[in-house]
């Protein structure tokens, strides 16, 4: 079975909500245009909802008039999957801009504590190293 490729972020998105509870479409609609700021259409969720569903990643029930997505253990396996890809291509991306704290050895993204030339995660370390 060829797997779903998981090609922007709006999919992503949908997973990880999916991943924290069981959701209808227009929850995932909602959580969306919160967490982005921008409110995805149906023709991006519904389809996408659908494949999930044809792959077993999936299942639904119905609430009322509504239909609630739940991921199958199946799901949550692929959810897991693409965690782990994203998290790889990230840290690659991010490679060059992470330092090592000189004392605990810890990673630092982002501004480290400078002190003599060396790189620390706070001014404890600093302290403790010199």
């Amino acid at each position: 079975m060829e797997d779903l490729q998981i090609s922007n972020t709006t999919k992503l998105y949908t997973l990880l909500l999916l991943e924290t509870e069981a959701k209808h479409g227009y929850q995932i609609m909602d959580d969306l245009e919160r967490i982005t700021g921008k409110r995805p259409t149906t023709s991006h969720i519904y389809p996408f909802l659908s494949k999930l569903k044809e792959k077993s990643y999936v299942k639904t029930r119905k609430d009322g008039r509504k239909k609630v997505y739940e991921l199958t253990d199946q799901g949550e396996e692929f959810v897991q999957n693409q965690i782990e890809s994203f998290s790889e291509i990230i840290e690659a991306a991010l490679q060059d801009q992470i330092t090592e704290c000189a004392h605990c050895d810890c990673k630092i993204y982002g501004d480290a504590h400078k002190e003599n030339g060396k790189s620390y995660c706070c001014q404890h370390c600093a302290k403790a190293h010199n």
